[in-house]
């Protein structure tokens, strides 16, 4: 049996991907080797952050306001809850990249954010404890979506549009050429018009030209009870990032009303094989952690409840490598360096519109991987 299209990867991208070439009447294959929505890759914990004074580049900033519509209007579709607005708190030393990046995203595009001083933010959202050199930037227009949801949503909307997923296919080679495309996996043969690889951590096994360019990393997540009712209360309790000398950290607030979750954006130890990486979570992996918890936050029990390992596919600058190829069907979503779920819709219908118009108006031209020949 051939197909119009065949995605590869069937989590946060691939899962957009599929809802959008789906709807647009397309027949679409969704192959994963695991069963999605799952832990074992990028798209999971919970929780997932969505912002858009992006001080990784402004350039971000219009694919965020067509991606939030997007999500929203999947709320509508699907009568589902995926998103909840919530202020997001950045803390930075005076010249930090975060507070610098998002007061020059929020003054390019025309968004609204507060400035504040440490003192003014510790007073606000009194579950903060932040250092007292620290420019604190808010966002009012952020929030956080909930990531497992969102998967399964785009996952079931897709197959209502007549997508089909194949769970538990692992694929084992890919063949292009300029007008078709053969995938083989461990249970068959499939072939189709075009294709879409989105196998996050798995990308450079299967395309291997993108070893130069994605180094995979294990992040740790933890979740800490509430020790005070403080958190419990929504205007006092933000989304947070703060970026100390020992690395970026980051939460979101109690969002089951009795645990906030807490992880370092920055760090991680790399991965050689993201199917054999250690699940388990180590003193050492816990220990910065905790440190940042004590030190910065309020209201919270000193030890973790539970936690969880994901992974970061990193590319060479922290920004996507999206891209058509320039010669076979064949649309790359890779290296979205840990910042990339919240940009899931809106880049499914950009992958959509290279496919089946070999162009997007869409800005996504500053992610191409063309940037590195």
């Amino acid at each position: 049996m051939s197909w119009d299209v065949i995605v590869i990867g069937c989590g946060g991208f691939g899962s957009a991907a599929l809802r959008e070439f789906s709807q647009r009447g397309l027949k679409v294959l969704g192959l994963d080797q695991y069963s999605p929505p799952h832990n074992l890759g990028s798209s999971h914990g919970e929780t997932r952050i969505i912002r858009k004074a992006y001080f990784e580049h402004p350039d971000y900033v219009p694919l965020l306001h067509r991606s939030w519509d997007l999500w929203q209007q999947l709320e509508v579709e699907s009568g589902e809850r995926l998103l909840q607005r919530c202020d997001l708190v950045l803390s930075g030393a005076p010249g930090s990249e975060v507070i610098s990046g998002a007061r020059l995203a929020a003054a390019e595009h025309g968004l609204r954010i507060r400035n504040l001083s440490a003192e003014e933010a510790c007073r606000e959202y009194s579950v903060l404890r932040l250092p007292e050199d620290h420019e604190v930037t808010v966002e009012s227009t952020a929030g956080y979506l909930w990531v497992e949801r969102c998967v399964g949503t785009m996952l079931r909307r897709a197959c209502g549009s007549g997508a089909e997923v194949r769970t538990g296919e692992r694929v084992v080679a890919l063949k292009c050429s300029p007008n078709s495309v053969e995938v083989q996996t461990t249970a068959g043969r499939y072939t189709a018009s075009a294709a879409v690889v989105t196998c996050g951590p798995w990308t450079s096994q299967l395309l291997p030209e993108y070893q130069r360019l994605i180094t995979v990393r294990r992040k740790t997540l933890f979740w800490y009870p509430l020790q005070s009712d403080a958190w419990a209360e929504r205007w006092r309790s933000p989304i947070f990032l703060i970026d100390l000398p020992e690395g970026q950290f980051y939460g979101l607030p109690a969002v089951d009303g009795q645990r906030v979750k807490v992880g370092e954006h920055t760090g991680g130890d790399l991965v050689q094989d993201a199917s054999t990486v250690e699940r388990r979570v180590s003193a050492e992996d816990r220990a910065p952690v905790d440190a940042f918890a004590a030190s910065c936050l309020r209201g919270l029990q000193s030890a973790s409840c539970a936690s969880a390992v994901c992974l970061y596919s990193m590319s060479p600058d922290g920004h996507f490598l999206f891209d058509r190829h320039p010669e076979y069907p064949l649309v790359t979503a890779a290296g979205f360096s840990g910042h990339g779920f919240k940009f899931t819709p809106v880049l499914g219908a950009a992958a959509a519109d290279l496919i089946v118009h070999g162009r997007t108006q869409l800005p996504v031209q500053f992610l191409s991987q063309q940037r590195f020949d």
